[in-house]
């Protein structure tokens, strides 16, 4: 079954860009599970190295779209809903950087540097559209936080790259931008207009800027003092707050919309083991393992249910 927004002959719905950010985000978190409690090293590694590769067919794919349909990815660019989807592009460039940063530290410098500036494009071109104003209530959606994330997550990479004072910049107005939005969209959620059922997985993207800033503030600040414990927390009251509506997503079909759930889960597992290795106390690695283990059974339905929706010629 198809998102509504996305029509059969409008080839490549972006709601697949969130495709190669939940796979690679699943093989980081996946190697600090290697590093706290010997999970094998090949399925993080594994993973990175899949999720570039369907970074390289959703590049592919919509390159093709483009060709076939420029108009239709104009329109695209246009929304204001769907041009935050975009940002996972250089999101996934990004943490394709910090996967490569171990064994090529080149090239996730190189990769570090086009991701950032595309991420600071993308968001300026987005907030200059949101500043010109007169715009429908309905088209805030949590997807904002899209572009939020790729600044909120540069500092991961940057610090050891020794990008330290470029990536405080990108920390400081990431989480700015995120406290100044996170009111507006609860006010539109709870006084306003529900979010509708079909764009119910979205609401695990509040998971991801907390998260992903909890992660950036430890490098930046050399330590897990009480605000990356603010951090942390608040990511997992948000995972809390999208349990609630466990109920209505199970009853939903699947759609690529449903990808938008698997870089909020890779990135809080991702971030529970960074907590558990930076306290260096009993933290309780069964959590970390539980939020692992969730995040790799959303990314391996999501995977299988798209695949399947491919052979049969069904996903577009």
């Amino acid at each position: 079954m198809i998102h509504r927004s996305d029509t059969p002959s409008s080839g490549m719905p972006p709601s697949l860009f969130a495709a190669p950010l939940g796979v690679t985000g699943l093989g980081v978190a996946w190697r600090k599970a290697a590093a706290a409690f010997s999970a094998p090293s090949w399925i993080g590694e594994t993973l990175i190295f899949l999720g570039a590769l369907i970074f390289a067919w959703v590049m592919c794919a919509y390159g093709l779209k483009f060709m076939r349909s420029p108009g239709v990815v104009r329109s695209e660019f246009r929304d204001l809903r769907k041009l935050s989807l975009f940002a996972a592009l250089p999101l996934s460039l990004s943490l394709l950087s910090g996967g490569a940063l171990p064994a090529a530290p080149d090239i996730a410098r190189l990769l570090w540097l086009a991701a950032t500036a595309l991420q600071l494009i993308l968001l300026l071109i987005i907030l200059w559209r949101w500043a010109q104003g007169g715009h429908a209530r309905n088209l805030l959606q949590p997807g904002i936080f899209l572009p939020l994330a790729g600044i909120l997550l540069a500092p991961v990479t940057g610090v050891p790259l020794g990008f330290q004072e470029i990536s405080w910049m990108l920390f400081s107005a990431g989480l700015v931008l995120w406290l100044a939005f996170l009111p507006l969209l609860f006010q539109r959620l709870f006084f306003d207009m529900p979010v509708q059922e079909g764009d119910l997985p979205s609401l695990a993207i509040f998971i991801t800027p907390p998260a992903l800033a909890f992660m950036a503030y430890l490098p930046l600040s050399g330590a897990a003092g009480g605000f990356a414990h603010i951090l942390f927390y608040t990511a997992i009251f948000f995972l809390i707050f999208l349990l609630l509506h466990a109920g209505r997503l199970a009853r939903l079909a699947f759609s690529p919309s449903w990808w938008a759930l698997t870089f909020p889960a890779a990135a809080l597992a991702s971030a529970s083991l960074s907590y558990h290795m930076a306290q260096e106390t009993d933290f309780p690695l069964l959590l970390c393992a539980g939020l692992l283990g969730m995040a790799s059974l959303v990314i391996l339905y999501c995977g299988a249910r798209t695949l399947y929706a491919l052979v049969r010629g069904k996903l577009y």
